[in-house]
């Protein structure tokens, strides 16, 4: 059966996860100022409608997008308290702005047939018919009134270009509709015109605002938010993105490959712009679709100018808007990488940030609290301390779920407001669960929202508990709060600073399950055959099969909590010159299936950019890195970690018929892991990295590479130094050293077979030789440059890239990066494409090297 709205950017509820509801407000005069309790601004304002005053608009745009000789005029309506509208009140409000193509309707989606070999879509689509739009004047939504205008904000909603009562013409997150987004505010700041109607030239006036402006909503309607943020308009003061695109390729491409989000298969640019386009004038916007199903490119799925003008994070460095940013950790719709490149830029660039990332799909707003903090920080400059604040909050798994509680102090009934015995354990505006003993000594939980914490030993609650004949709280009973989407847990930053990059080897195991673990891989090969037919989950929870690869850790020991960016690095021979490449990593359970976790993707042929495709020559081996979804996870201690790796994706890639071979390389392969304690926390989880062990299976790795004698011999002494060495930093150095030279000199060691002896540098951490965030003084910026720049521009760009990734993006690796810049980095066109995926695995001081060399590079 179709879904009910079968655009997948508009798998949401309009409104953001439900807010507190605004109790009624006591009468009072009509002149009204707002009022703020520990830093949250109170329901003061009245809050029955009929006192509300309302009005419409269209407010003009720079755009002519539909190409009709006049500038675009988006419709906007607006609520705002009555103390406004009297002159005798000297009350202006910040507005709480929404900006949505949906508000007038979604028309049937027709989607592009998946199901064809790859790089040859069909010509066409079906046609999207006619269908009858909402009426959305002079009211367009009313979400978020009865929140926020209590406590003394107004509320404007605007109908993106093309939709509802707006002319000009969908875009798919084009610059017009950013700039439709900016003009809104410019209205609202005096700074661009508004008419009551789409061809009036009566003007209307913002002069009831102050100006400040904060944006918010979910999904397209959160993309809008970040859009027009990055155009640096003045005025927007905060923003509220959930579950928002970031940049459009990256919601329906990956890594050069075409890539749909979960459940709406087939769909794109032009079949979103065309189920929203709800104007009434269903030509005039023909010519633009028609574009945009030329310009999306379904053949290739490369990077071009086209995806770029959709793009937020090409102007990402104009953001000023306190963000406060929320995503689902588990949203294969708009996926993860979108939230996390935005959050990452903002935090980097010093902008005021917060994130709330939840266990959920797609949709799920931060509690309330959170929202009206944020925007009476920003909005009405109340300065409630929310920049003190830990940065992430984060809904953690229940069965990972961290102690909050306190006790009841004495029997309680009938009450709100409730003794403990220690309230600091317990956080404002978070919902609190309470036993409650009935009179037939049952116990049920009751939950309630935290309305105020008076001192160390009382919670106010939102209403009554206990209030049965009969029922009490017993004295010493467990209050607490539940890990769930109301009550996440505070983080000081994301990804976590704890955090470092664990590389992990592969052994064989195929068709059955292979080993990951910290020591050297099979140096062998193992083939799979791809069937689209087969969905991944089956494929990763299969005892064996022919469809898949599947290596998995040993039971942990402890829990392991990934936070950041996985990324995949694997020599990959395809038997056909076009593939798809799928990974994934699973949770396996002790019994029952297994549980994906985060998935990534790349076509073979974008294998060194997203924006070029190249030959793919079958039965080659080409090195194939690529990243997977951000992720916040725990995987607990009796269960497995594992990596999936398969061909073409039947949920999300296009499907060709069954039969592609690919063959991976385990010896040259691995995956990076973003592990909160690095790799000690691994070690320690997995038991398979001993490292004395691990030393050894290194020896044996050197033994098995047919290196030239003298130098064989010169890398297993400087081993056999450090199995039998109280401490073995030192003598791993000087392996790592010498490793080095023999690849910089071209003697020895060619930069494949350096590849498969680089696991030495996660002994050293495992070992406390140096921290997640440094390297040991054997990677020079004169070592990295002589090492890599020998080989051809194209091979020595990738190999020092992928160097760099697996050193965990250190500054030493980054500085060789920048040493070796104009005879590697920039003999490519794609070079910032190759730098911005660089710093994604930055960290510290890294980062801001990274930003430097993306200044050289003029990206």
């Amino acid at each position: 059966m179709r879904a009910l709205f079968p655009v997948a950017a508009a798998l949401i509820t309009l409104a953001l996860a439900a807010p507190q509801p605004a109790a009624a407000a006591t009468p009072s005069a009509p002149c009204v100022s707002p009022r703020f309790t520990d830093g949250l601004a109170q329901n003061v304002f009245p809050a029955d409608p009929t006192t509300w005053v309302r009005a419409e608009a269209w407010v003009q745009t720079p755009d002519d997008s539909d190409h009709d000789g006049l500038p675009d005029r988006v419709h906007v309506d607006i609520t705002r308290p009555a103390a406004t509208a009297d002159p005798a009140c000297h009350y202006r409000a910040p507005v709480v702005f929404e900006d949505s193509p949906y508000y007038a309707g979604i028309g049937p989606a027709e989607n592009w047939n998946v199901d064809h070999p790859l790089g040859s879509p069909p010509a066409t689509r079906p046609v999207t018919p006619d269908w009858p739009a909402k009426n959305t004047s002079p009211i367009i939504s009313q979400v978020y009134e009865s929140t926020w205008l209590p406590r003394g904000f107004a509320v404007v909603h605007a109908e993106s270009p093309g939709t509802g009562l707006s002319t000009g013409c969908p875009t798919s997150g084009g610059p017009n509709e950013t700039r439709a987004g900016k003009a809104v505010i410019d209205w609202l700041n005096g700074r661009a015109p508004a008419f009551t109607s789409a061809t009036s030239a009566d003007q209307v006036a913002a002069n009831w605002a102050t100006g400040k402006v904060a944006m918010m909503g979910t999904s397209y309607n959160g993309t809008l938010p970040e859009a027009v943020a990055s155009t640096g308009v003045d005025g927007l003061a905060a923003i509220v993105p959930v579950s928002a695109i970031s940049d459009w390729y990256d919601y329906y491409r990956a890594n050069g490959m075409v890539r749909a989000p979960f459940t709406y298969q087939g769909e794109d640019l032009d079949v979103l712009a065309d189920a929203v386009y709800s104007r009434s004038d269903r030509a005039i916007c023909q010519p633009v679709l028609a574009a945009l199903r030329a310009g999306e490119d379904r053949a290739t799925g490369d990077f071009s100018a086209f995806w770029n003008d959709r793009n937020t994070m090409r102007d990402v460095r104009n953001v000023h808007a306190a963000v406060l940013v929320a995503h689902g950790d588990n949203d294969f719709n708009v996926m993860t990488k979108n939230m996390a490149q935005f959050y990452d830029a903002v935090k980097a660039q010093g902008v005021p940030h917060m994130l709330y990332f939840h266990q959920g799909g797609h949709g799920g707003a931060p509690p309330d609290v959170m929202i009206n903090r944020w925007f009476t920080r920003y909005l009405f400059g109340v300065h409630n301390g929310v920049e003190q604040l830990p940065k992430a909050w984060i809904v953690r798994e229940a069965n990972a779920c961290p102690p909050r509680q306190t006790t009841a102090v004495g029997d309680q009934s009938g009450t709100a407001s409730l003794t403990v015995a220690d309230a600091t354990r317990l956080t404002l505006g978070f919902t609190v669960s309470i036993p409650v003993t009935g009179a037939d000594g049952t116990v049920a939980t009751a939950t309630r929202i935290i309305t105020a914490i008076p001192d160390a030993q009382h919670i106010t609650l939102a209403s009554a508990v206990a209030t049965k004949p009969g029922e009490h709280i017993v004295g010493g009973a467990t209050v607490g709060l539940a890990c769930g989407s109301a009550n996440p847990t505070p983080y000081a930053e994301w990804p976590d600073p704890a955090t470092g990059l664990v590389t992990a080897d592969l052994t064989a195991g195929a068709p059955g399950v292979g080993g990951l673990t910290l020591r050297p891989g099979s140096p062998q090969a193992e083939t799979l055959t791809d069937d689209a037919t087969v969905p991944a989950a089956t494929s990763a929870n299969a005892a064996t099969s022919a469809t898949r690869l599947v290596y998995q850790t040993p039971v942990l020991a402890t829990n392991v909590r990934i936070s950041g960016t996985p990324w995949a690095s694997l020599w990959v021979a395809s038997s056909a010159p076009k593939a798809n490449l799928t990974v994934a990593l699973v949770d396996y359970p002790p019994t029952g299936n297994g549980t994906i976790l985060t998935r990534g993707w790349l076509d073979p042929a974008n294998r060194d950019s997203a924006a070029t495709s190249e030959p793919v020559t079958p039965g080659q081996f080409h090195r194939l890195r690529l990243d997977l979804q951000p992720k916040d996870a725990v995987v607990v201690a009796g269960h497995r970690l594992g990596l999936l790796v398969l061909s073409s994706d039947q949920e999300a890639t296009i499907r060709p018929a069954p039969g592609t071979r690919l063959t991976v390389d385990l010896g040259r392969s691995n995956v990076t892991l973003p592990i909160v304690g690095g790799t000690s926390a691994f070690a320690a989880a997995t038991g398979s990295g001993d490292a004395t062990a691990g030393i050894a299976a290194l020896r044996s790795t050197v033994a098995s590479l047919n290196l030239p004698a003298r130098e064989a011999r010169d890398l297993q002494t400087k081993l056999d130094a450090a199995i039998s060495a109280a401490k073995a930093c030192a003598p791993l150095d000087g392996f790592l050293r010498a490793l080095f030279d023999q690849v910089g000199s071209g003697r020895g060691v060619t930069a494949a077979q350096a590849v498969l002896l680089l696991s030495a540098n996660q002994i050293e951490l495992q070992l406390g030789c140096f921290s997640a965030g440094t390297v040991g003084p054997w990677v020079t910026p004169e070592r990295v440059g002589q090492a890599w720049t020998r080989a051809s521009r194209q091979v020595a760009e990738t190999d020092l890239l992928d160097l760099a990734g697996m050193l965990g993006g250190s500054r030493d690796t980054l500085r060789g990066v920048a040493a070796a810049g104009q005879s590697v980095v920039t003999g490519r066109p794609d070079a910032c494409w190759q730098v911005r995926n660089l710093s994604r695995q930055a960290h510290g001081d890294a980062a801001a090297t990274v930003t430097r060399i993306a200044d050289e590079l003029r990206c």
